[in-house]
Order: C-alpha cells, then sequence, then structure tokens
C-alpha cells in the first residue's frame, strides 16, 4: 500500500487481485465510476474533453444531468471509469440561493 498527499487529500494506492477496477454497479446494474473530477466551469470542461479525443481517450459524450450541470465520463488504460463535473447548473444555484 501507498498514500500520496496531494492538496490536502490523502489517495490511498492499494494493490488489488487481477482483473479490478474501481467501478462499480448501483443497484439497477449501471456501472458506475467512484471518482469525480470538478474543473473551473463549462469551457474548461469542453477543453479538456477536445483533448482527451485528440490523445484517443475513451470518453463518453458531454452530458446534462440536470442540477448536477454538465459532465462527461472518461476511462484509463485499466478500464477505471472517472467522471469529469463542470459545476452545479445555474437553476440549481439559484433554487437553493447558492452564490458563485
Amino acid at each position: 500500500m501507498a498514500i500520496l498527499n496531494f492538496a490536502n487529500q490523502s489517495f490511498f494506492l492499494v494493490k488489488s487481485q487481477a482483473n479490478q477496477s474501481l467501478n462499480f454497479y448501483d443497484f439497477c446494474g449501471k456501472e458506475r465510476f467512484s471518482l469525480t473530477f470538478e474543473v473551473n466551469g463549462l469551457n474548461v470542461l469542453e477543453s479538456i474533453h477536445s483533448d482527451f479525443i485528440k490523445k484517443e481517450i475513451k470518453v463518453g459524450e458531454i452530458e446534462n444531468r440536470g442540477h448536477t450541470g454538465k459532465n462527461f465520463v472518461f476511462y484509463d488504460l485499466d478500464g477505471n471509469k472517472f467522471d469529469v463535473w463542470s459545476e452545479l447548473s445555474p437553476t440549481f444555484k439559484e433554487q437553493f440561493l447558492i452564490s458563485q
């Protein structure tokens, strides 16, 4: 096991058995990601998405997930699924009085 510390966050790296990933399945059987990266706004999200496509990284389409804003998923070389999130939707922020 190894522990990496970045920006006041600790990441524990634990060796797993062969053919394992970070992905899990919810109660409906849909494959889910275990980690979301938040970026600073829609322009950054679109730029990263475009860069990943150019680098031939397996990515999903940019989605509008309602109050959670715009997101897309991508996969690393081991098949681990990750999420990239732009920001909360303006409607959600207004409804819950969240200031920018």
